[in-house]
């Protein structure tokens, strides 16, 4: 954590990495990096990552957060800005009634915020090391603005992301709230034990399309309509199950209240988590009820079927969650990628009524992408198809 108590007289977009101007205003801001194993992966052909900055203004006056700077260092060379509109969608106040929306990057007097950073690197390489800077007006005022620097983070390659088998077999499997900066997955930060954490980071809800771009065909009211429900789900590792919970009653799709209360136990519904060695857990949520076929030691395979995909928990419409942790729980832990072993990817549109999809349109030949992770909303085959 760094407190400063220091300010740059300068331009904003003048400010030096490395400022000794003397102090003009003070900027009363303490700067976190989110904790937790935090490792680039590869999707769509190139590195990315992901982590978070928790922001408190500690000052009588508000903060503006003018930008991010990112710079790489040690054998790649990487520098970007996070400002303007990029910097909105990333900042978040925390309580925010509306967390999708962008919000103006700007901390009132002793109020909290994130900023969510989710870097794009330009190849499968990364730096061994990243520092990173903000740019912060202590009154709104650009003559004022002044820097501060947080902790270098040394940087895995993405190789070392676990790589993991397919958990489903056929095609026309959409990536739902995958790896993206403003996927509701990304934004959502859980606070237990007194500590921030990002579970969800990376995680998928994988979902089926139909020949028309919808998830289902008849009754949309009915779990059965649904083209995932029901279809088995396969270990994406070898390792022992640690958590099994089964039984849950199922929710009607697309209501606004649950079948359960939700809790913190049961907000993955019917769910395995998976011990798979290196201090990693696979967390698999939402099965239907009473078709996990494993029990809690049990020795698993990868390619083993461990129950079925269902619509149980906080879920709106049958799906498999599926999402890698530190730690066996699905909220007190942090999200690392995951890269799948042998993955197909096909570019696509859904073309509309309206708002009404009516046909999903494939715009190319599918491309293998072994070892990546799709990104939000990409139309995966896995092998079995």
């Amino acid at each position: 954590m760094v407190v400063v108590l220091s300010a740059v007289g300068a331009q904003a977009a003048n400010v030096p990495m490395a400022a000794s101007l003397p102090i003009k205003k003070v900027v009363l801001m303490t700067v976190t990096r989110s904790s937790g194993p935090l490792l680039p992966f590869i999707g769509e052909g190139t590195a990315h990552l992901a982590y978070e900055l928790y922001l408190s203004n500690f000052g009588k006056q508000p903060a503006r957060i003018v930008a991010l700077r990112v710079h790489g260092s040690s054998g790649v060379a990487f520098n970007t800005n996070v400002e303007g509109e990029a910097l909105k969608e990333s900042f978040e106040t925390v309580g925010s009634a509306d967390r999708q929306k962008p919000q103006d990057p700007v901390l009132a007097a002793g109020a909290t915020g994130i900023l969510f950073v989710f870097l794009n690197f330009e190849s499968t390489a990364t730096p061994a090391t990243l520092g990173d800077a903000l740019v912060v007006e202590p009154d709104g005022d650009p003559a004022d603005a002044q820097l501060i620097p947080i902790a270098s983070l040394h940087l895995q390659k993405p190789a070392a992301a676990p790589t993991i088998d397919a958990p489903l077999a056929g095609d026309r499997w959409l990536a739902g709230n995958g790896p993206s900066n403003t996927s509701p997955h990304r934004r959502a930060v859980i606070v237990l034990d007194g500590k921030a954490r990002s579970p969800e980071r990376y995680a998928i809800d994988w979902v089926k399309l139909g020949d028309d771009g919808k998830t289902f065909s008849g009754d949309e009211s009915k779990n059965s309509s649904y083209h995932a429900y029901g279809l088995p789900v396969t270990a994406v590792a070898d390792g022992r199950v640690v958590e099994v919970l089964d039984g849950l009653v199922e929710n009607v799709p697309q209501q606004s209240t649950m079948a359960i209360e939700l809790t913190p136990a049961n907000i993955a519904g019917n769910h395995i988590v998976e011990e798979i060695g290196g201090g990693l857990y696979v967390g698999y949520a939402h099965f239907r009820p009473g078709s996990i076929t494993v029990k809690q030691g049990d020795s698993v395979h990868r390619g083993e079927v461990i129950g079925k995909v269902g619509n149980s928990g906080n879920s709106s419409e049958p799906h498999l969650h599926i999402q890698i942790c530190d730690a066996p729980s699905f909220l007190a832990c942090d999200g690392l990628p995951m890269q799948f072993k042998d993955i197909t990817v096909t570019k696509y549109h859904i073309e509309k009524n309206g708002e009404t999809p009516m046909r999903l349109a494939i715009d190319g030949a599918p491309r293998r992408v072994p070892n990546q992770e799709p990104m939000e909303d990409e139309l995966v085959a896995f092998p079995g198809n």
